[in-house]
C-alpha cells in the first residue's frame, strides 16, 4: 500500500511543527531536562497535526522559496512564545532568589543538574513548585491552548521586533514587581533584624552580634516563608494568564 501526501498539506504540516518545536525548546514545563527529549519531540509533532488544520490553508508552495523563509520564521515565533511562559515560571523562580539573597541562602549554591545553572535552596524549590503547579492544575493545557490560538488567529507567522520587544519588556517589568510585591514582607522583617542587630552592635560591641546575622535571618526566613507559598498557585495562575494573553496580542498585531 503506497501512501501519498499532498504537497500542501505536507507544507501546512512542517509549518505547524516549525512553529510547535520551536515553542516547546523553551516553555516550561516542556523545556524541563526531567522530561527525555524523544517524549519532547513526539508530543511536538504529535501537537503539529491538529494545529496544521490553519497552517494548510494558508500554505506556500512545498521547496519554495516562500516555504524556507516562512518555517524559519514558524521557529522563530514558536521561540519567542516559548519566553513568555518562561517568565512566568522565572518571576516565580525569583521570588525564592530574593528570599536567598536577603535571608542567607545564597551561600549555599550548588548545580542544578535539570537546568544546568546554579541555584539556590529557595530559587530552587519555587522553580520546582511551579514547575509542579503547572501539571497539577491543568495549567499546561492553559499553555498549549494559547499557542492554538495563535494558530487560529495567524497560521503564517509574523514577527514585529519592535511589538515583542515591548512586549517582553512590558511583560518582564510587571512581573518583577509583582515578585518584589510578594517578597516584601520577608524583605522588611530582614531588614529590621539587621536594622536591630546594627543597635545592638553599637549598644554593645563586646557581643559581637553580627556573628548572629545568618543563623538568625535563616531561621526568620523559615520562620516567614509560609507567607510566599501560600501566594504562589494564585500567583502563577496570573503569570501564565498573562503570558497567554500576550502570546495572542502578539500574533494578532
Amino acid at each position: 500500500m503506497d501512501l501519498t501526501i499532498a504537497g500542501l498539506t505536507l507544507s501546512g504540516y512542517l509549518l505547524a511543527l516549525g512553529r510547535t518545536v520551536g515553542f516547546m525548546m523553551i516553555s516550561p514545563p516542556f523545556n524541563t531536562r526531567a522530561i527525555p527529549s524523544q517524549v519532547r519531540a513526539a508530543t511536538a509533532i504529535a501537537l503539529a497535526i491538529p494545529l496544521s488544520t490553519w497552517t494548510i490553508r494558508t500554505a506556500p508552495e512545498l521547496g519554495s522559496g516562500a516555504m524556507i523563509g516562512q518555517m524559519l520564521l514558524q521557529m522563530l515565533l514558536g521561540v519567542a512564545l516559548g519566553y513568555f511562559v518562561l517568565m512566568a515560571v522565572a518571576a516565580i523562580q525569583s521570588i525564592g532568589d530574593f528570599i536567598d539573597l536577603a535571608g542567607g541562602f545564597s551561600i549555599s549554591q550548588s548545580l542544578d543538574p535539570l537546568s544546568m545553572v546554579n541555584s539556590s535552596v529557595m530559587g530552587r524549590l519555587h522553580q520546582l513548585m511551579a514547575i509542579t503547579l503547572l501539571f497539577g492544575a491543568d495549567g499546561h493545557l492553559v499553555i498549549l491552548r494559547g499557542l492554538s490560538r495563535t494558530f487560529e488567529i495567524s497560521p503564517l507567522a509574523r514577527m514585529n521586533l519592535g511589538q515583542v520587544s515591548e512586549a517582553l519588556l512590558k511583560m518582564l517589568s510587571a512581573m518583577f514587581l509583582s515578585a518584589i510585591q510578594i517578597t516584601a514582607p520577608i524583605l522588611a522583617a530582614l531588614l529590621i533584624a539587621d536594622i536591630a542587630l546594627g543597635l545592638l552592635t553599637r549598644a554593645a560591641p563586646a557581643l559581637n552580634a553580627f556573628a548572629l546575622a545568618f543563623p538568625l535571618k535563616i531561621v526568620l526566613s523559615l520562620f516567614l516563608i509560609g507567607l510566599i507559598l501560600v501566594q504562589i498557585p494564585g500567583t502563577l495562575e496570573r503569570f501564565v494568564n498573562t503570558a497567554g494573553v500576550t502570546m495572542i496580542r502578539l500574533v494578532g498585531g
